[in-house]
């Protein structure tokens, strides 16, 4: 079968109906994608995450960017979900543009962002704008990720969210980096509007500016037309706080990324389905149901890119999170951020080959024959 090499060698986003393919989520993950699955392209992209106001402190491992501030390897940086190292990541993959997740919430430093904004951590954003630098390779920076998810303190304090973002994207620049493209990501989580009792987000509140943004970016967790009645409220359903973060970004004229996807709740290894969260469908991890890998399929990956492939014009990038959760301390029993269990390809044979048959299409860019 032949994969198309990756055209991800300059910092813009693939053409109109082109769409790259991006794995995460920790390295560990991502190396097993690649060694277990040896008949899958690399990835045109790979994700790992930073704790941006720990960039430079060798207590918390320089925040997983992989190495200290004179360029020498570093532990990997793991917070329970995996370990995370970019400079190795990009070692790792090198014909790969590297995603960076920032985490920029108050949840890490109170009253961070207000500091970001007023410049009192510059040092961070020139050490994270020196190893952008330092890469032969594409860098796509989802700052500030997740930006309208209820459980990412701080962003909801809008304006203050803006100034940061805009603080870091203005010294990037002036730093001289060259290589990096700014992804704003909203949630699209219909959870997140349950946790707000009901209340619908307006993403445009947090939008830094046409100037400041190169990709509009969501995540994809469910089902698309699941939507059960959560007590009085009847959130909206997958695909439609989808469709709303696409009309924004036709209107801005920005590419689109799937930053994060993966079929929560569903175990691919055990052929089964579970509660995800107990503000959603139950008890996370209970209520467990056999499911076949056609069901599998047809319930959470055939909507999924069928998604994509009527909305080309607009995605570039869908990035699927390869992970055995259950044996990560954050997404494992008792199930504290909700149930997760596992979406690795290669933990099925049926869905492996469904897998490799949608990805093997001409649309998807890869980076290269392993």
């Amino acid at each position: 079968m032949f994969f198309p090499l990756c055209a991800c060698a300059g910092a813009n986003p693939p053409s109109a109906g082109r769409t790259l393919l991006i794995v995460g989520q920790d390295f560990e993950s991502i190396a097993k994608y690649r060694d277990e699955c040896s008949e899958c392209p690399a990835p045109g992209g790979v994700t790992t995450y930073l704790g941006f106001y720990d960039l430079l402190s060798p207590d918390a491992q320089f925040g997983g960017l992989g190495e200290t501030p004179d360029g020498k390897p570093a532990a990997d940086g793991d917070w329970g979900a995996g370990p995370a190292s970019a400079r190795r990541l990009a070692a790792a993959f090198p014909r790969s543009t590297l995603v960076l997740g920032v985490d920029i919430s108050n949840g890490r430093r109170e009253d961070g962002l207000a500091q970001i904004a007023r410049g009192e951590h510059d040092d961070k954003i020139a050490r994270l704008a020196q190893f952008c630098r330092s890469l032969q390779q594409p860098v796509h920076l989802r700052l500030g990720y997740e930006f309208d998810g209820a459980w990412n303190a701080g962003y909801q304090d809008h304006r203050t969210y803006v100034s940061a973002w805009r603080r870091i994207v203005d010294r990037m620049r002036a730093q001289g980096v060259s290589n990096v493209e700014y992804v704003w990501q909203a949630s699209a989580s219909p959870v997140d509007d349950v946790l707000d009792g009901g209340r619908h987000d307006d993403i445009r509140d947090w939008y830094p500016g046409t100037d400041y943004v190169d990709w509009v970016a969501l995540s994809w967790f469910l089902p698309p037309a699941e939507g059960p009645r959560v007590g009085s409220i009847r959130p909206p359903t997958q695909r439609q706080l989808a469709d709303e973060v696409l009309a924004f970004a036709r209107r801005e004229r920005k590419a689109v990324m799937i930053a994060e996807a993966a079929p929560q709740g569903y175990d691919i290894g055990q052929l089964s389905r579970a509660n995800r969260s107990p503000i959603w469908d139950g008890a996370a991890g209970r209520d467990r149901v056999a499911k076949t890998p056609d069901e599998i399929w047809r319930e959470w990956y055939e909507p999924l890119f069928a998604y994509v492939e009527a909305n080309r014009d607009a995605i570039r990038a869908v990035a699927y999170i390869n992970a055995l959760w259950d044996t990560q301390p954050m997404w494992a029993a008792p199930y504290a951020h909700g149930y997760w269990g596992d979406s690795r390809i290669q933990a099925n044979d049926v869905i492996r080959s469904r897998w490799l048959a949608e990805i093997g299409k001409p649309a998807w860019l890869h980076g290269g024959k392993q």
